[in-house]
């Protein structure tokens, strides 16, 4: 457990630490098993409400958006249960979040812009390389039926983002930080926020330069979670930038600008 004051609030965290061998050993093991335990019962949900919509007859051919969303929704709903079973089971002394402070929306605000900078320089980067990032499942998926993106965003909202971070950012960014520190747990997070974006990827782009996108922003989340020590900062900021690019998409898709 990390050390906390008297109010509450964890204590000032060290950029870089030297825990017991056996603590990091604990902590690197537990933060990749629940990562993989979190797909599995992720999985194993998706499988059930599936069955489900079939049962009551909903199929892709008669229910496409149901058919897409609902599976969708409980993927991240599997997160909710794995991250937040292991932090009952933690006390929750990993994860501190609470209602935005005017510094903490500051921070949102400087955070999405920071991260909007980034992705673009990145951008740029990967087109001297002459690398494409390959495509996310959702956004081919959206590609066939449009209207999908306007559905995405609400689940960005409630879901996706806030899931995402509490596994990544405050679970599994969290155990590194108790192993090594502020520095390698966000380096340690955000390399396997990008590695486990690799399996949802399609097309025939460079699923490395997506990997690096997403490692990239991870590095941004990272940081401002660590900075703030408020989850909500990085799931706001999460939450801005898929809202972004599902509307930029619906867009594109329908040319109605």
């Amino acid at each position: 457990m990390e050390p906390t004051a008297d109010d509450g609030v964890p204590e000032k965290r060290p950029l870089v630490r030297t825990a017991d061998p056996l603590q990091r050993v604990e902590n690197i093991t537990h933060a990749l098993l629940l990562v993989a335990v979190a797909f599995l019962v992720a999985g194993i949900i998706q499988s059930f409400g599936l069955s489900v919509l079939d049962g009551a007859g909903l199929t892709e051919a008669n229910a496409p958006v149901l058919t897409q969303i609902v599976p969708m929704g409980l993927h991240f709903v599997g997160f909710f249960v794995v991250a937040g079973a292991y932090l009952r089971w933690d006390d929750g002394a990993l994860v501190r979040a609470v209602r935005p402070t005017w510094h903490d929306i500051r921070w949102i605000l400087l955070g999405f812009s920071l991260l909007v900078a980034f992705m673009v320089g990145l951008d740029v980067v990967l087109a001297q390389l002459g690398l494409e990032p390959a495509e996310n499942a959702t956004v081919d998926i959206g590609k066939d039926n449009p209207q999908l993106f306007l559905y995405f965003v609400p689940l960005v909202v409630f879901l996706n983002a806030p899931a995402e971070e509490l596994l990544f950012r405050g679970v599994v960014q969290g155990l590194f930080r108790r192993a090594y520190g502020v520095i390698p747990g966000i380096l340690g997070a955000a390399l396997v926020f990008g590695l486990v974006h690799y399996v949802a990827l399609v097309g025939a782009g460079s699923r490395l330069a997506y990997v690096a996108v997403a490692f990239v922003s991870g590095l941004v989340l990272g940081g401002v979670h660590e900075y703030t020590e408020n989850l909500t900062v990085p799931i706001a900021v999460h939450a801005c930038w898929n809202v972004v690019i599902y509307l930029n998409l619906y867009v594109g898709a329908t040319n109605i600008l």
